[in-house]
């Protein structure tokens, strides 16, 4: 009775981490602003949703596979990225999901 239990216990936590995604501890930062990143920076600044935000959480996709940016205004209203899809992606299109604003 106890084998059996201890059976399907191995049996369900085996089938739960077979299931969980595993994210990378590296993550590429956009410190550097390409000219792609400077079109983002642009598009950013120039959202009137985004003028009272200080973050915004950025989907970007190319025709295969999409990834998510999270963005932070610094004190100077320029916006700094992290995340996104790896490598260079000419054709890629980035959509705001969501941003919050800043705190009085």
């Amino acid at each position: 009775m106890i084998a059996r239990a201890l059976v399907l216990l191995v049996a369900i936590v085996a089938s739960a981490s077979a299931f969980t995604v595993q994210t990378s501890p590296c993550r590429r930062t956009f410190l550097s602003m390409s000219a792609d990143n400077k079109a983002l920076e642009q598009q950013l600044k120039s959202d009137p949703q985004l003028d009272d935000a200080d973050r915004a959480v950025v989907l970007e996709c190319d025709d295969t596979e999409c990834a998510q940016l999270e963005c932070i205004q610094d004190s100077r209203g320029n916006w700094n990225c992290e995340g996104g899809l790896e490598g260079d992606r000419p054709d890629t299109q980035k959509t705001v999901l969501m941003s919050s604003n800043k705190d009085d």
